[in-house]
């Protein structure tokens, strides 16, 4: 027996219970301890990632103009710490019964709306990536608001309150009714939204005849990337609300809501930080990048102009002709790259 389980028994032992009891009352508070730890470590993450990016996000969101993208990025980043730290002090503060009867619903409430933020962010990531076509904007609406229905509808009514046995306080905790598994639904509705982006992002792949673009490659692979990691996150959420041990049903929450922080967050910054690289490619489909939607400082773009220059005007001696004069001589063909903000 670890130090801590040993004191989550004596503490269990002190309450005069029979051994049965004290063994569920200590297996409990171990649980219970290692989801205060396993949030708080995860706070940590999404707070470190947060102070290592902080001098990109100066260069790359705050100084750029106040857009859709810019507006989402930053709601997700600084609600998501906001609501990250009171889920915090909900696991970890003391709560009579009647205290936490109505703070519970927060523990949903809270943390949807960083969900929907990242959800926001991959859409505008797919909506850009697929060209801006205007079924896909308003398709990608449609699904959002209906998540963002369900979400509400679970979180403000669907989630029941934990209540730890014999003990007069504990942390404020929530999971689903008995027989329902509506809360695991706040987990699978994002994995369906993510699979839906995914396959277009990976359709659009297919007719693109830009696949060696570094911008293109930063979608494809980044994407991927976020898609893999948080379904997983999500499905062992899932897997978690299906078992029996209410105490532990809910303790992967956290690691999935910060990972779809931290890779979305990441996500705009990288596509930003390539935008303004200057990617250069030649294709007949344009790509457009959350760095442009984003209006980021100073994005260049391709654009190709065509100047014929009769050379033999510059012979010894020889001036300058009038415009529109038809001469001899070889054409030069000048490819000049403008910046956007000057041609607007």
């Amino acid at each position: 027996m670890s130090g801590m389980d040993e004191v989550t028994y004596l503490a269990a032992k002190s309450m005069g219970a029979d051994e049965v009891t004290t063994q569920q009352i200590a297996t409990a508070f171990s649980l219970l301890h290692v989801l205060q730890v396993y949030t708080a470590s995860m706070m940590a993450v999404s707070v470190y990632d947060w102070l290592v990016c902080l001098k990109d996000e100066w260069d790359l969101i705050w100084k750029a103009n106040w857009t859709a993208v810019k507006f989402i990025y930053l709601w997700t980043r600084y609600y998501g710490l906001l609501a990250f730290a009171l889920e915090l002090w909900l696991f970890n503060a003391q709560f009579t019964a009647e205290q936490c009867k109505p703070l519970h619903y927060l523990l949903s409430l809270l943390v949807m709306w960083v969900s929907l933020g990242t959800e926001g962010i991959i859409a505008m990531r797919t909506y850009a990536f697929l060209g801006r076509q205007r079924w896909l904007g308003l398709s990608l609406v449609l699904m959002l608001l209906g998540e963002t229905g369900f979400l509400l509808f679970v979180s403000a009514g669907h989630v029941m309150q934990n209540i730890l046995p014999i003990v007069t306080r504990g942390p404020c905790t929530g999971t689903d009714y008995p027989g329902q598994h509506l809360v695991s639904g706040i987990y699978l509705a994002p994995v369906i939204f993510d699979c839906i982006c995914t396959a277009l992002s990976l359709w659009q792949v297919t007719t693109l005849h830009t696949r060696g673009s570094r911008l293109v490659r930063v979608f494809v692979r980044e994407g991927l990337f976020y898609f893999l990691l948080v379904s997983t996150g999500n499905l062992l959420n899932v897997i978690f609300m299906f078992q029996s041990n209410v105490n532990i049903q809910a303790i992967n929450c956290f690691l999935n809501l910060v990972l779809s922080q931290v890779l979305c967050c990441r996500l705009v910054l990288n596509l930003r930080r390539q935008a303004l690289s200057g990617d250069v490619h030649t294709s007949e489909q344009h790509v457009p990048s959350l760095g442009t939607i984003g209006n980021a400082p100073r994005p260049v773009t391709d654009t190709v102009n065509t100047v014929n220059i009769p050379l033999d005007r510059f012979g010894k001696g020889r001036q300058w002709s009038d415009a529109g004069s038809e001469e001899n001589g070889v054409k030069v063909h000048v490819t000049v790259e403008r910046d956007v903000d000057h041609e607007r």
